[in-house]
């Protein structure tokens, strides 16, 4: 910060100057009383000069937080001067909320610096700044001044856990949370059978024994785990008409949050593929460390990438790996990309991310009159609904997301059938 006299302090001067020089000239010693504020103005700015200007500080130059949580920036301020007065301005950008609203704070020196608050709007990468702080001593008569650094306040998706069951048909893991239909060391019951050479002793059923007469065990069933992925399409961000509502990406980056927390909660390898660009690719993995890359990953996504035409398809897949398929289904690239993978073997669960708004009547009186958009996104979604209709004939379930609970009765109904009896065709 460089060190400056303010104009208070030249006025001061200014008017002693010229005043002294008329009282001497016309011999006036009245008008020494009118000197008599501006020479001692002077002397208190001339006793409060410093030859090194304070120190500024920002705290945080970057934080994570959760979303819907607001961030304080405290903007330091060395004690150059006792009761020296701060004033710190960061500008207004869209989609963060200042408090104050007009990201302008004025206070004295404090130790722990003025205080503003930043409330991101949603998730996201945001970069705050560059501001300005000026500091002034209490005569008012010297200035320093410099800009503020950016802050990086990096917003994680909020990611509540699914509704619902794991929807897994059939594990493929050999250790996992998912019961599965094969027999083996596990929780849940299988039946009550006669104690067999091998046999641990710590599953034998006393109740039974002691009352058939023969030592009989417990049978269980194993619980296996299995491999997720999920595909964010990302080639388009469909905005609607208000500016305040959800995209079709924060719909995907919130549906990919909630799938992924839910399953690493049950220990299953959870992966990412981006058909597009803006969110990127994920690694298989699990654990608490996968849900955190994950969230990371999501709130690095960059909303300001232009569509894209060229999709990135999805690689190899293990037969019977669940697919959780993210997208607004607007393109045939993206049609044709989830047909694809139920045929390469995988389960497949459509979650629909387009805004319910989009192409509906109401909406077309967001839209200006002397245009048609109001109709053509009209006839854009009847043509969507038809591809939605020709998907579920297929057997590949397409639900809207409207929340954690979106998902409840496509994965529970998935859950049933893993324990539902099969009719055996004999040779």
């Amino acid at each position: 910060m460089q060190l400056t006299h303010t104009p208070a302090l030249l006025r001061s001067l200014g008017a002693a100057a010229v005043l002294g020089v008329v009282a001497l000239a016309a011999r006036r010693p009245d008008l020494v009383v009118l000197v008599a504020p501006f020479v001692v103005h002077l002397a208190w700015g001339w006793s409060m000069r410093r030859r090194g200007a304070p120190r500024v500080d920002v705290r945080p130059r970057a934080v994570v937080v959760p979303e819907g949580e607001s961030v304080p920036l405290a903007v330091s301020v060395s004690a150059a001067w006792p009761s020296s007065l701060v004033t710190a301005q960061w500008p207004v950008r869209a989609g963060v909320a200042l408090e104050p609203d007009a990201g302008t704070v004025v206070d004295a020196v404090v130790p722990e610096g003025v205080t503003m608050a930043v409330q991101p709007e949603r998730w996201g990468r945001y970069d705050v700044g560059p501001g300005r702080v000026a500091v002034a001593d209490p005569s008012g008569s010297w200035r320093a001044s410099t800009m503020l650094p950016r802050v990086t306040v990096t917003v994680r998706p909020a990611s509540s856990t699914l509704e619902g069951g794991s929807g897994v048909a059939h594990p493929i893991g050999i250790v996992g949370m998912h019961r599965s239909r094969h027999r083996g060391d596990g929780s849940d019951l299988a039946d009550v059978r006669e104690f067999r050479p091998g046999d641990r002793l710590k599953r034998i059923n006393w109740r039974v024994t002691s009352r058939l007469g023969a030592v009989h065990v417990n049978s269980t069933l194993t619980e296996r785990d299995t491999d997720v992925l999920i595909v964010a399409d990302t080639l388009l961000d469909i905005v609607p008409a208000d500016a305040g509502a959800a995209t079709s990406l924060d719909a995907t980056v919130r549906a990919v949050a909630a799938i992924s927390r839910h399953y690493v909660g049950f220990g299953d390898r959870v992966a990412i593929h981006d058909l597009g660009r803006r969110i990127g690719h994920v690694r298989s993995g699990t654990g608490p460390r996968q849900a955190r890359v994950v969230l990371n990953v999501l709130s690095r996504a960059n909303r300001s990438v232009p569509d894209w035409d060229m999709l990135r398809p999805v690689g190899s897949l293990t037969s019977g790996m669940l697919v959780f398929f993210c997208s607004p289904l607007l393109e045939r690239e993206a049609q044709d990309e989830i047909v694809r993978l139920r045929r390469m073997g995988a389960e497949v669960i459509g979650v629909d991310t387009l805004p319910e708004e989009i192409g509906r009547f109401d909406d077309i009186a967001s839209f200006r009159r002397d245009t048609f958009l109001g109709e053509a996104w009209m006839i854009r979604r009847m043509e969507r609904d038809a591809a939605v209709a020709r998907l579920r004939s297929l057997g590949i379930p397409v639900t809207p997301w409207r929340g954690t609970g979106s998902l409840a009765s496509v994965l529970l109904s998935m859950e049933a059938a893993r324990s539902a009896p099969r009719r055996v065709l004999g040779r």
